[in-house]
């Protein structure tokens, strides 16, 4: 397996188990409460979805995973064809 594949894997594993802990708390994550707009191709909608990230419980995670993703927006960076911004 690349490292590559290793690395993507345990920071994916990472954020699952993140996102565990605060659904166990009975709280939600901003992406719960509105999951069109991580993946919207409007512009403006992803940019509302990287507002609410900043006070994701789980953004450092999510950063860290969007490392490894093509397409979305990932604690708070817009990843669109390769590009990504914030």
């Amino acid at each position: 397996m690349p490292s590559d594949s290793i690395e993507a894997e345990g920071a994916r594993r990472r954020l699952h188990d993140a996102l565990r802990a605060v659904r166990s708390a009975d709280r939600q994550v901003p992406c719960e409460v509105t999951p069109q707009l991580w993946t919207s191709n409007i512009r403006s909608e992803r940019e509302a979805a990287g507002y609410r990230c900043r006070s994701c419980p789980v953004r450092v995670q999510c950063v860290e995973a969007s490392e490894f993703e093509r397409v979305g927006v990932w604690g708070g960076k817009v990843r669109a064809a390769g590009s990504l911004e914030w």
